[in-house]
């Protein structure tokens, strides 16, 4: 009978320390999208962090692109003006999202963060002063120049050289139409904020739209010396659409990111003569960073989740499994990491920040260019 009570009495103890650690668990939620190589990453850094973390437990809440749905910053923004929670505990967004949150719901609405709360923003050189202190920068992507390293012997290392490239190779450049494509959107941006001050590259301000016309003319000028098909000037429909023209040698150069050449390339899906280089100067890319609502009531562990994102474990997987730039500098990554990376570093690519100007300028790529091939 005593033998009996006693193993009770164990049985009965172990279930109290398993509720007590179950208890002590704390989940947060994770707001992300995109494509399916983003979550799979995500998966991966989430199952790394908790091995270390075994007291926090991170929930993904992930949208896919084009299934439609409210974005996290969306839902952020329309539960402060409700004044309810929007149960975001970390939120995935780009510098866009950033602004439209910090425009529409203020900036009580994030967390503000630095090396204190942060101690790994340290050695984060990506350039975060457009967050204001209200987000952290974890991967980078920018856009390049892809070429057939077969067919190109003589690669163009500034954007002047370039367009000359485009008229002495008629029909073997192209980029595909703006708006399906954030790689073609930044050769528009591109091509026209060239002709501006650099203030007019991360400024929403009308006045620049009024400058416009110096960079479409250019547009204008190299359009009769696009790829063609079927007798007529054609704008491939995505970036991949673009990729594929260059796979498959109908063209031999065009602006691609950098991670989907990196990444296609690795798994066998575009030729291994695809090449990466960046002119002068540079295309744009983007940051995209992670936030903190103030509504969040698991901040702690929010802060310690955003610091290993930025840490050199976290930064080598999202190299490895995303082909992401990293945040921090390439000496602080593994040696087979960098080599993938063929030479591109966060701190050398540009960013930009148009606000409305973005979609008023591709509404007018349409009226003023696409309209020349019809």
């Amino acid at each position: 009978m005593k033998s009996t009570v006693s193993r009770l009495a164990v049985a009965i103890s172990l279930l109290a320390s398993g509720a007590s650690f179950a208890s002590n668990v704390e989940t947060i939620n994770l707001y992300s999208g995109g494509s399916d190589n983003v979550k799979s990453t995500w998966d991966k850094v989430i199952q790394d962090f908790e091995k270390s973390h075994p007291n926090i437990k991170v929930n993904l809440e992930f949208l896919p692109s084009g299934t439609g749905g409210m974005v996290g910053a969306d839902r952020l923004i329309a539960s402060h003006k409700a004044g309810r929670s929007s149960g975001i505990d970390i939120l995935e967004v780009n510098q866009s999202e950033l602004n439209n949150i910090l425009s529409q719901a203020g900036t009580k609405a994030l967390v503000k963060m630095d090396e204190a709360s942060i101690p790994n923003l340290k050695n984060v050189i990506a350039d975060n002063a457009g967050s204001k202190g209200y987000s952290v920068p974890y991967r980078g992507t920018t856009v390049v120049l892809a070429y057939n390293q077969e067919d190109v012997k003589n690669v163009p290392t500034t954007s002047a050289e370039l367009y000359e490239w485009i008229k002495e190779n008629p029909q073997r450049f192209g980029y595909c139409e703006p708006g399906t494509g954030g790689a073609c959107d930044s050769f528009l941006v591109s091509s026209v904020y060239n002709q501006l001050p650099t203030e007019a590259m991360t400024s929403s301000d009308e006045k620049w739209s009024k400058q416009w016309s110096q960079g479409f003319e250019l547009l204008e000028e190299l359009h009769p010396f696009m790829y063609q098909t079927a007798n007529r000037i054609h704008y491939p429909f995505k970036n991949q659409g673009a990729l594929d023209l260059l796979a498959i040698g109908e063209i031999d150069m065009t602006p691609m990111w950098a991670d989907m050449v990196l990444d296609q390339k690795s798994r066998g899906l575009i030729p291994d003569t695809i090449a990466i280089t960046q002119l002068e100067p540079a295309f744009t890319g983007s940051l995209v960073s992670i936030a903190i609502p103030q509504d969040s009531t698991k901040q702690g562990a929010a802060k310690q989740f955003v610091d290993y994102v930025v840490s050199a474990q976290a930064q080598n997987l999202f190299v490895k499994e995303q082909k992401a730039i990293p945040v921090i500098a390439n000496s602080e990554l593994d040696e087979d990491v960098v080599n993938s990376l063929s030479g591109l570093e966060v701190s050398e690519y540009r960013t930009y920040s148009l606000g409305n100007l973005e979609n008023q300028l591709k509404r007018q790529w349409a009226n003023k260019i696409a309209v020349l091939s019809k």
